[in-house]
């Protein structure tokens, strides 16, 4: 029989060190937030200290916090199924907008909907992710039929789908008369139910939770996952395991834009009383920031959209009694935190010389 040599963990390794670079990076952005706060505030320490407690002081901050990160994880999501394959798609951003506008045509009317609470939400958060999928399928014909810059198309794509739903909005779902680009009010039976009195957690946060949990059946328990992780290792494997490139695209960004058009109708039908995105929520650049801070992990993407919504809720909250603090200064902490993981070179020669070290040691 084989013996199998019992191993210590070592920072060195692939998953201790991809998490040590994770924190690194964590604290490197808050010491710059904290190095703009003292040129801009008087009482620094304060208002740093308040930038990280804010959310634990009451049920209703945490609350906060909660719904924050809802549509974060489904941008999460959407992306890295994108990135899994090897493909860097931010189409999301558009989608989530346009999606936005096909929940609102549902919701807006109840000729369109059952008047039964469950079903009138399945209808909008179906109907939007269904949306999603199908226009999601046009960057990916377009990259599996002709190998087209998929970043370029899916860049393009946010601007044109934001026109074509601003139209919408304004020409079809507006109230009449009323100046603005607001839809009319949706109806009661189609939003989201409160589920944890006098805070705004509603029960999109449990689709959420069950979202995570298929995604991670998807990758890690079927076939299909196993296509998705080895063509993002290695663009041939789809080939030789049977299944063309050109249906595995088709189906990653299906199921990406699917994602997107649900957390979309979650975040409307959960926070909002009507449409009224005047422009893209932004959740592009985010997205690709979640999948980067879970390391391409359903559960990573959750724990990663907990901390960037735990800063965001937090500057919300303290910018109504803070002069100096407000969402732009988390957006310090999320570039660098996106500059830094990216990075292939943060922390690798200090890996090398470990290594190095380690070497010399055992040699």
């Amino acid at each position: 029989m084989l013996k199998i040599e019992n191993r210590k963990i070592r920072l060195t390794d692939d998953g201790p060190f991809e998490a040590l670079r994770i924190l690194a990076s964590i604290f490197i952005a808050l010491c710059a937030t904290f190095i703009v706060l003292c040129l801009v505030s008087q009482t620094p320490v304060d208002d740093f200290v308040a930038l990280l407690t804010l959310p634990l002081e009451n049920s209703f901050n945490f609350g906060y916090v909660l719904v924050k990160m809802v549509p974060l994880t489904f941008a999460g999501l959407a992306t890295l199924l994108y990135f899994r394959t090897g493909l860097f798609n931010l189409s999301t951003e558009g989608i989530f907008y346009i999606c936005g506008v096909a929940c609102t045509y549902f919701a807006v009317s109840e000729a369109r909907l059952t008047g039964n609470g469950f079903i009138d939400s399945a209808i909008c958060i179906i109907g939007s992710g269904l949306a999603g999928g199908i226009i999601a399928l046009l960057p990916g014909f377009l990259k599996a039929k002709f190998q087209a810059n998929e970043l370029v198309i899916s860049l393009m794509l946010n601007s044109i789908l934001f026109g074509i739903g601003f139209w919408i909005i304004k020409n079809f779902l507006a109230i009449s008369g009323v100046t603005g680009q607001s839809s009319a009010p949706f109806v009661e039976s189609a939003k989201l139910s409160i589920i944890i009195p006098k805070t705004q957690v509603h029960s999109g946060i449990i689709i959420m939770l069950f979202m995570v949990a298929l995604v991670y059946i998807l990758l890690f328990r079927t076939k299909l996952g196993y296509s998705i992780r080895m063509t993002g290792l290695n663009r041939n494997f789809a080939k030789y395991s049977g299944m063309s490139a050109f249906s595995l695209f088709l189906t990653v960004h299906f199921l990406a834009g699917f994602l997107g058009g649900m957390g979309s109708a979650v975040e409307l039908l959960g926070m909002y009383r009507s449409f009224t995105w005047s422009q893209l929520p932004g959740l592009g650049f985010t997205g690709a920031l979640m999948s980067m801070l879970g390391k391409d992990h359903p559960i990573g993407v959750m724990v990663g959209a907990f901390g960037i919504s735990y800063l965001r809720a937090s500057a919300q909250l303290l910018a109504n009694s803070s002069p100096v603090i407000d969402i732009k200064m988390v957006s310090v902490v999320e570039v660098i935190l996106t500059l830094l993981i990216s990075s292939q070179y943060f922390l690798r020669k200090w890996r090398e010389k470990q290594l190095l070290k380690e070497e010399q040691q055992h040699g």
